[in-house]
Order: structure tokens, then sequence, then C-alpha cells
């Protein structure tokens, strides 16, 4: 049986001042509150991470 498409919704833009982890293809785009891409990281654990030692 073939799958079935998920509904995509366009993602809320983040909030003033958080921090942006977004999925793109098969890697995660870590985005600074500004709206200015910071890294792209190849597994999901890497990008909070960034996340944390940038917020730090």
């Amino acid at each position: 049986m073939p799958r079935k498409p998920k509904p995509s919704s366009p993602a809320p833009p983040p909030a003033p001042g958080v921090w942006a982890i977004k999925k793109r293809d098969r890697t995660w785009m870590v985005i600074d509150p500004a709206g200015a891409l910071v890294c792209i990281t190849l597994y999901k654990k890497g990008a909070p991470e960034v996340v944390r030692r940038l917020a730090a």
C-alpha cells in the first residue's frame, strides 16, 4: 500500500530571542534569534548541543 503524504503546514517563525532548530533533508540547521543561519549539523543531537554551548 502506498503511504499517504502528510499534510504540510508551514512552521511558525521562531519567537524573538529563541534559537530555532529546523530539519533540512538529512541535516539540521541552527538559526539564531535574529534569523541568521549559525550552522548545519548532520546529527539531531548535535543541533541542541550547539545551541546549548552558544547560549551559555
